[in-house]
C-alpha cells in the first residue's frame, strides 16, 4: 500500500478512538520521513488536534492538489520559496501578531525568505551548512581555527601533495573533480547566484565563468590535470568521504553538516572540520526546509497548533532528547535532518547532543541564504549545471549551457 494512502487510513481509527472528544486533523505534506516522530510525540501532547503525515516525494511540486485529493493543512518541504508566495500559501503574520511566535527566535535572514509583499508567507525549519573534514592527526596542517576561505584550502591541499619517483600521485591534498557537489559550492561562493526570475532560471556568466575557470586551474597546475586526478580519485576516493581522510591518501573531504554529524557521534573517529567561507559568507544548502499554511486548508487552528508547536525551543529540545532515547539507525542530524531555524536550539541544546558543535558553531551573520529556485531545482542543477562544469573544465574551447537546458527541457515535458 502507497505510503500516504496508508497514513490517512489511519486518521478515521484514531478519531474512532477518541470518544466523545472531537478531535481535528491536522494534514500535513512532506518528504522528511522525521516528522513521522514529530508527529507522534505532538500527538501524543494535543487534546483537540490530530496532525497526520502525508509523504510527498517533492511537496513543492505536488501543488495544487489533485482534485480528488484531500488538500494538506501543512506543507513541510525544500524549495516553497517562489516569487508568488500567495498563490498557494496563507499569510502567517498572525503568529506574530499574537505572540505565538517571535522573529528574534529565528535566524533573520532565514525568515526573511519567507516574507513577501509585506507578508511573511513562510516558515524557516532547518538548514545545513558546506564544510571540509579532515583526520584529527592533520590539524597541525591547518593555520586557521573555524573556518577556511578557498585561497587558504587550495593552498593548504596543494601542500600534501606527494609523488612516486615515477611522477604518480601517491597523496593528493584534495580533487575538486572527485567531487560535483563542491564544484558547485564554488558557483555559489564566488557569486554565480542562480536564482527563478519570471519563470526561468538565471545566473550571473561572468561569476559562472569565474568559477570554471579556478577549478580548472586548480586541477591543471596543482594536481597534474583532470586526468591524473580522475585517476587518483578511482585509485584511492572509491570509499565514503570520512574514510577517504582517514585512509591517509588525501588530505580534505567536501562533505555538509547533515552528512557529517550523523556519524560524528562516533567517539572512536578522529576528525576534525571547518566551515567554507569566502567574503565573509557561509552560504546555506539550497536544501532548506520551509514550512507554511495552504491556502485551502480545511484546518488552520490545527495548524497553527502544531506549527507554534513545533517551533517551541522546548519541544525541539524533547523532540532531541526522544531521539536519544529511541537511538535510532536512521536518525537524520539534529531537527529535520539539519540545524534548527530557531536559533537558541543551535547555540544552547544542540551541542549538548553534538558535543563537536561546542565553541564551533558560525555566527548568524555570515550565513547567506540562496534566493528562491524552482521546485525542479535538484534535477535542473544535476541536469544541466553540473554536467556543464564538469564538461567546461574537461575541454579548452566554449561549452553552450543551452544544449543541456533544451535536453533538460524535453526531459520533463516527456
Amino acid at each position: 500500500m502507497h505510503k500516504s494512502r496508508f497514513l490517512l487510513f489511519l486518521v478515521p481509527l484514531f478519531l474512532l478512538s477518541c470518544g466523545s472528544r472531537t478531535v481535528k486533523r491536522t494534514i500535513i505534506w512532506t518528504n522528511n520521513p522525521e516528522f513521522a516522530q514529530y508527529i507522534e510525540l505532538y500527538n501524543s501532547t494535543s487534546s483537540e488536534n490530530a496532525a497526520v503525515l502525508v509523504y510527498k516525494e517533492n511537496p513543492a511540486d505536488s501543488l495544487p492538489p489533485a482534485k480528488d485529493e484531500l488538500p494538506p493543512d501543512i506543507i513541510i518541504s525544500s524549495y516553497l520559496n517562489t516569487e508568488k508566495p500567495d498563490q498557494y500559501f496563507k499569510p502567517l503574520d498572525y503568529l506574530f501578531d499574537y505572540q505565538r511566535l517571535s522573529s528574534s527566535d529565528f535566524y533573520e535572514d532565514l525568515l526573511n525568505v519567507g516574507h513577501k509583499n509585506n507578508h511573511q508567507y513562510l516558515l524557516p525549519v532547518s538548514f545545513n551548512l558546506p564544510l571540509l573534514i579532515f583526520s584529527g592527526t592533520n590539524e597541525s596542517r591547518l593555520h586557521e581555527q573555524y573556518m577556511m576561505s578557498l585561497k587558504s584550502f587550495q593552498d593548504t591541499a596543494v601542500l600534501f601533495n606527494e609523488t612516486t619517483k615515477s611522477g604518480a600521485f601517491s597523496k593528493m591534498g584534495f580533487t575538486p573533480s572527485a567531487s560535483e557537489d563542491f564544484s558547485y559550492l564554488v558557483t555559489k561562493l564566488m557569486g554565480t547566484d542562480f536564482h527563478e526570475e519570471n519563470g526561468s532560471i538565471i545566473w550571473n556568466e561572468n561569476k559562472l565563468q569565474a568559477s570554471i575557470d579556478y577549478l580548472k586551474n586548480w586541477t591543471n597546475k596543482s594536481n597534474g590535470g583532470l586526468s591524473t586526478e580522475e585517476d587518483f580519485a578511482y585509485k584511492y576516493l572509491f570509499m565514503p568521504s570520512y574514510r577517504r581522510i582517514t585512509s591517509g591518501r588525501t588530505l580534505f573531504s567536501y562533505t555538509t553538516s547533515d552528512d557529517l554529524f550523523k556519524y560524528l557521534k562516533d567517539d572512536s573517529l578522529n576528525i576534525s572540520y571547518r566551515w567554507i567561507i569566502e567574503n565573509g559568507n557561509i552560504p546555506i544548502e539550497d536544501s532548506y526546509l520551509m514550512m507554511g499554511v495552504y491556502k485551502g486548508c480545511q484546518n488552520q487552528a490545527g495548524a497553527t497548533d502544531f506549527i507554534t508547536w513545533f517551533l517551541n525551543t522546548n519541544n525541539q529540545r524533547n523532540i532531541l532528547e526522544r531521539k536519544l532515547k529511541s537511538n535510532l539507525d536512521t536518525e537524520m542530524f539534529g531537527i529535520a535532518g539539519g540545524f534548527s531555524a530557531v536559533r537558541e536550539v543551535n547555540e544552547r541544546i544542540l551541542p549538548i547532543y553534538y558535543k563537536q558543535l561546542l565553541g564551533n558553531l558560525p555566527p548568524s551573520s555570515l550565513l547567506t541564504v540562496p534566493k528562491n529556485l524552482p521546485a525542479k531545482w535538484e534535477s535542473y542543477k544535476k541536469n544541466v549545471i553540473l554536467p556543464y562544469i564538469k564538461e567546461s573544465i574537461k575541454k579548452d574551447e566554449a561549452v553552450d549551457i543551452q544544449n543541456y537546458i533544451t535536453e533538460w527541457e524535453k526531459g520533463i515535458l516527456n
